[in-house]
């Protein structure tokens, strides 16, 4: 920076005039940097999926830069899928504000207003984003997917109609469509549009596993056996498709049927398993509201070592790590901590706890 001259009798010389100036651009530059450095690592810990970071991020770009309608944007998808859904809707309400003709704009509101159950305000939002660009297809899905939440299924069938003439190749389109079908008792159309799924997408268990309960319906056995085969080749692990299927083998194949009963008796005991550690979940959270903190721990880790990894496991080491801390075991407790954020990059708790233990 210019070494900056004294003011000589109330004048502002050329020289202190080109210095402030000068002041200016080196903090504007300083500003644009700071910005352009949050916002890009916000942006690339939501590629990696590491969205509770990525809030942290994406408030600091935010707070440089608060009507900055991609920061708010970005940040307000973060914060939707983290659960923070009032949060959302502030931040969707502000871009709507600054940017009322951009339809994806009331659009990003619609969904965050669907996912914290306020359908009427959802429904509005898609009208408006229809009403600027009557081709957005994904205000339409989106449309569709309120009014079957709405259990207006006709109407949401006629939205999902228009999606999928817009976007023939999004096997969700589809897949969600299936289910205003099915709740009208139409499987023939329901299986007819679950095989669309599969051919977009033959990876998907859970279309094959839904295609099979279909075609069952329509003691099509034949055809569902085949669809039902295929999600448990995809997912083993489907309870759902290997007590249909062995039913469905029952006559034409009892030996196959037995060892898929048996198969399936084999997931229920591991989902009892997840039970139990929620049970003990609980008591462990009990003792630490009392303050019990050995009682506590000890619970925890018994139910991490009845899980083993299943799906509680991040939840489970997270509570371990926080009891830990508390107890004054800081070390082992970061330890917990890490191994909670490596499962679940997206606790905005855990990332909080590991910042303020200086381990993050």
């Amino acid at each position: 920076m210019p070494h900056c001259l004294k003011i000589v009798e109330g004048v502002l010389p050329g020289a202190l005039l080109i210095c402030f100036l000068a002041a200016g651009l080196a903090q504007s530059s300083q500003h644009d940097s700071a910005f352009i450095e949050a916002f890009g690592a916000g942006q690339e810990l939501v590629k990696q999926g590491r969205l509770a970071e990525a809030e942290v991020a994406l408030e600091k770009a935010k707070d440089i830069s608060p009507e900055d309608t991609q920061v708010l944007t970005l940040l307000g998808k973060v914060k939707g899928r983290l659960g923070e859904f009032q949060a959302s809707i502030v931040l969707f309400k502000r871009v709507v504000e600054l940017k009322p003709k951009s339809a994806d704009a009331h659009l990003n509101l619609a969904i965050v207003f669907s996912d914290a159950g306020e359908l009427s305000h959802a429904l509005e939002e898609t009208a408006k984003a229809l009403a600027l660009d009557p081709n957005l297809a994904a205000a339409h899905f989106n449309r569709a997917r309120i009014l079957d939440d709405l259990k207006r299924e006709p109407e949401a069938g006629a939205e999902f109609a228009k999606a999928c003439r817009l976007t023939p190749n999004d096997a969700d389109c589809f897949f969600y469509w299936s289910f205003v079908e099915r709740a009208e008792g139409n499987f023939a159309k329901e299986s007819a549009l679950l095989q669309r799924v599969v051919k977009l997408q033959p990876d998907r268990s859970k279309a094959f596993m839904l295609l099979g309960s279909s075609l069952l319906e329509q003691s099509r056995t034949a055809e569902a056996v085949v669809a039902l085969r295929r999600a448990l080749e995809i997912d083993p692990n489907s309870s759902e498709a290997a007590y249909m299927l062995s039913r469905a083998l029952k006559t034409s194949d009892p030996n196959e049927s037995r060892r898929l009963k048996e198969h399936f008796d084999a997931l229920r005991q591991k989902n009892a398993a997840v039970e139990r550690s929620k049970t003990l979940g609980n008591e462990a959270y009990g003792a630490s509201r009392e303050q019990d903190w050995p009682k506590a721990v000890s619970l925890y880790k018994e139910a991490l070592e009845n899980c083993g990894d299943c799906e509680i496991q991040a939840a489970l080491h997270k509570n371990l790590g926080l009891v830990l801390c508390r107890a004054g075991n800081v070390q082992e407790g970061g330890t917990e901590l890490r191994k909670a954020l490596e499962l679940n990059p997206n606790d905005p708790d855990v990332v909080k706890a590991l910042s303020i233990l200086g381990q993050n």
